[in-house]
């Protein structure tokens, strides 16, 4: 096989391969009520959320001494 017709035969497979999947009833037919949808289920909108609590302040000065150059 050439160069040439390996990205021509995936193309192909791809383009047929994509005609056979099936689609969900609830994404096929949104606006029917009879179709079949996951259930909805409860998931806090702060989960894996990080706290940013007030911390003590710290000396600028001893901070700065950390963050400046060494000499």
């Amino acid at each position: 096989m050439t160069f040439v017709k390996v990205p021509l035969l995936m193309a192909v497979a791809l383009a047929l391969g994509a005609c056979t999947a099936t689609v969900p009833d609830h994404l096929a037919r949104p606006a029917d009520p009879n179709a079949r949808v996951p259930a909805a289920s409860y998931r806090s909108v702060t989960a894996g959320a990080a706290t940013f609590r007030p911390a003590e302040p710290k000396d600028w000065r001893e901070l700065n001494r950390q963050v400046g150059p060494k000499s």
